[in-house]
């Protein structure tokens, strides 16, 4: 199969390709939150239909209760501190480089908050972190991105918008805009699209700015999964019992549980025995129990905490009628269409709700509840007390907000719909297209049976790769496609490099997952591959497992780096047992001769360009000759060599290690790898101030590889130290990570070079 870029994204033997898409930047505000299961649900859904996310919060909170389904997110989020020396000198390279757009935007976004001092100072605080994701996400691919709620993460998206090319969009939920419109008329004119959750949101918005909303606001609901509710109503008893009442939702002054409570009360008076459940938390909780104590009601109402998704379904499945009073405040806020009453319906339950905002698009009055003004406690009490006499309308209202629930507001549709807008309304994505032909023309069935989102793509000067997510709209997977491409530095043709990858990834996976009874086959091993085209120089392969060692380093360097411990012992590990499984009982020294030729060519280049290198030229070539004898006298036995064996490609996870990029797989010596990583390691601990942590984390290495009984020879050791510098310092023109960094690493490898001479 070649490697022509089919035009349409289409071939002859897969003639209708779903398209393919870039990932999403998804803003939201606190995460996790209990009180937002229905973002959570649906960025899930979405990837589950395609559609990767990058999931970018402004702060990580520590919940006590968190959602399992957040628990995968928790790792998976892009968490930016508010402040860091990352932040603080992309800041200073942005005012540099656009002082005057840096110093207008700023300007405007200080003069549009100013007479808030709590919205002027959160916005102060979340404009550096914003200047970096504006330099950052373009980097990820990440063309445009969705912000839940209209205030700080719309706030966000609006800054990362204006300070590069990613286009931005946000929902707006009702209670974000009902009181507090700070900078909303600078967010809706420069949004691609605004989503409301409801009809009457749309009209609200459009009411306020209807020249500068029009054609801007689309209706997409919020939706969830109603076999979930449905499965746990069917999976509760019922015996004999006092009348179940539920309400969830946080005790705030936009809902009215004391008018509830006040009904529960007129209710007992006229011999109805019911049992009410709050569940939720908020500013009113210690008012709210004081006046159930005060009404003698302890034992008929009482408040649980916020609760997780699946206890939530249960106390749905176990209650008789969902009541919910919600009210207009005194500040004008108000709900919107509130998620915990499309639960009650997915549950089959019938609801008592108010009459405002959108609550009526989702509660038909007489068919899915009944609505009244939850102001006045006689008329909640009038409502539950007729369904309570007509066990038949409460099933029959139940079955309606079940049917409407699947019809309208069934998350698999709702994300569909929000899918949909972000293919029309979002900006097109170019590096998708880029993408799109390596990808469709990969000779792997699976791939083109299921949908296709990009997360990122990498174009490198010897292959491209894209990282991407396959779904069939049930479940998801992780894949890696990588395209060999010819490069004027490569002896080998692209095919062959692909095809010699794929071979030694298929070696080591069957080498170090061998023997049933070896517990660390399964923990420290290689990405699975599942295809090989040899037509297009392609391998797809299941993605690594966790986070890249590189990432790890650079979330603990500036934060002590205790953090370290645990990923390097397993770096270490790895690389023991891959030695382990590949030693050769046949000598090795040949292999130290060829090493040392490189080296001494590699001295050469660098004493060309390098002055400080050029006056110790002829004392580097001694020492190399000089352990070149010593290690000749020894018998070394071989093994095979990563090649690249750089934090970069080492990914740690909580369910193990695995390790990509095996284009430089060689035979060779055990310390070539050890050396290689300590020297990158040190490259990456090039900073004043952090230089002195490389000693204890260089030693944790060393020691962790010793433990499995693999010796370490020291003088083998400084020796290949000695020459991954020179070759790291010979191709210094291809750093790229800024002039100042470049010239620590510089620094830091003369000093390495040094060191390894005396």
């Amino acid at each position: 199969m070649t490697n022509q870029a089919a035009e349409g994204l289409g071939s002859e033997r897969y003639p209708q390709m779903p398209p393919t898409r870039n990932a999403i930047g998804i803003f939201v505000g606190k995460f996790p939150r209990i009180d937002q299961t229905h973002v959570l649900r649906e960025i899930n859904e979405m990837e589950r239909q395609g559609q990767p996310v990058i999931l970018v919060p402004l702060v990580r909170t520590r919940e006590t209760v968190v959602h399992e389904e957040a628990r995968p997110w928790l790792r998976q989020a892009f968490y930016v501190p508010f402040f860091s020396v990352r932040v603080a000198w992309t800041n200073l390279a942005t005012l540099f480089r656009q002082p005057i757009h840096y110093l207008r935007l700023l300007v405007r976004l200080m003069a549009g908050t100013v007479l808030d001092p709590s919205i002027f100072l959160r916005t102060l605080a979340l404009f550096p972190k914003s200047v970096y994701l504006a330099r950052r996400l373009p980097r990820m691919g990440i063309k445009h991105v969705h912000a839940h709620f209209a205030r700080h993460p719309a706030t966000m998206a609006y800054i990362v918008s204006e300070l590069s090319e990613i286009t931005f969009s946000f929902t707006v939920h009702g209670p974000d805009v009902f009181v507090k419109r700070w900078l909303l008329r600078e967010k809706i004119a420069a949004a691609t699209f605004v989503r409301a959750v409801s009809l009457f949101n749309k009209a609200f918005i459009s009411g306020l700015y209807p020249r500068l909303s029009r054609y801007k606001i689309e209706v997409a609901h919020v939706g969830l999964n109603p076999a979930e509710f449905e499965k746990a109503t069917a999976e509760q008893p019922r015996p004999p019992r006092p009348l179940q009442l539920l309400s969830v939702g946080a005790l705030t002054p936009s809902r009215g549980f004391a008018f509830l409570i006040e009904a529960v009360a007129l209710m007992k008076q006229a011999g109805l025995s019911v049992q009410l459940t709050i569940v939720g938390d908020g500013l009113l909780r210690a008012a709210t129990q004081e006046l159930i104590e005060k009404l003698n009601l302890t034992d008929s109402v009482r408040i649980l905490d916020a609760q997780p998704q699946h206890e939530v379904a249960r106390l749905m499945g176990s209650t008789d009628i969902f009541v919910l009073p919600s009210i207009i405040a005194m500040d004008g806020q108000m709900d919107c269409m509130p998620v915990s009453i499309m639960e009650a319906m997915a549950a089959g339950k019938p609801v008592v709700a108010a009459a405002i905002s959108g609550i009526s698009e989702l509660v038909r009055d007489g068919i899915t509840g009944l609505l009244v003004d939850a102001a006045h406690s006689v008329r909640i009490a009038e409502s539950v007390q007729r369904l309570a006499d007509d066990p038949q309308l409460r099933e029959t209202m139940g079955r309606a907000g079940q049917e409407t629930i699947r019809a309208e507001f069934d998350i698999q549709k709702t994300a569909a719909a929000l899918i949909d807008l972000f293919d029309r309304r979002a900006s097109r994505a170019a590096t998708a297209r880029a993408a799109a032909p390596i990808i469709w023309n990969i000779d792997w069935p699976p791939l083109h049976r299921a949908a296709i989102g990009l997360r990122q793509f990498h174009e490198r000067s010897d292959s491209n790769v894209a990282e991407l997510l396959m779904a069939d709209g049930i479940t998801k997977r992780e894949i890696i496609v990588k395209q060999q491409r010819s490069h004027s530095e490569e002896s080998r043709p692209a095919a062959e490099r692909a095809r010699s990858e794929f071979e030694i990834l298929s070696m080591l996976r069957k080498l170090m997952n061998e023997g049933a009874g070896d517990p660390l086959g399964e923990l420290y091993s290689v990405p699975r591959v599942l295809a090989f085209d040899p037509g297009c120089a392609t391998i797809v392969m299941e993605r690594a497992r966790g986070r890249s060692l590189e990432a790890v380093i650079r979330k603990f360097r500036f934060r002590g780096l205790s953090g370290l411990s645990t990923p390097v012992r397993k770096a270490a590990t790895w690389l023991r047992l891959m030695h382990d499984k590949t030693r050769s009982e046949e000598d090795g020294r040949h292999i130290l001769t060829a090493v040392i030729l490189l080296a001494l060519r590699d001295l050469d280049l660098v004493a060309a360009g390098d002055a400080a290198v050029r006056r110790r030229r002829s004392e580097i070539r001694h020492v190399l000759r000089s352990h070149e004898a010593v290690q000749a006298n020894k018998r070394v036995f071989a093994v095979g060599h990563h090649g690249d064996y750089l934090p970069g490609n080492i990914f740690v996870g909580d369910s193990g290690v695995d390790v990509i990029d095996f284009e430089g797989f060689r035979e060779g010596l055990p310390m070539e790898d050890v050396a290689q990583f300590l020297v990158h390691l040190e490259l990456y601990l090039a900073y004043p101030l952090l230089s002195r942590h490389f000693e204890k984390v260089s030693n944790i290495f060393i020691e962790s590889y010793a433990s499995g009984g693999e010796s370490v020879d020291r003088d083998s050791l400084r020796l290949f130290t000695l020459t991954n510098a020179l070759h790291f310092l010979a191709r210094s023109d291809r750093l790229s990570g800024g002039w100042l960094r470049d010239h620590w690493r510089r620094i830091t490898l003369r000093n390495i070079i040094t060191r390894n001479i005396g």
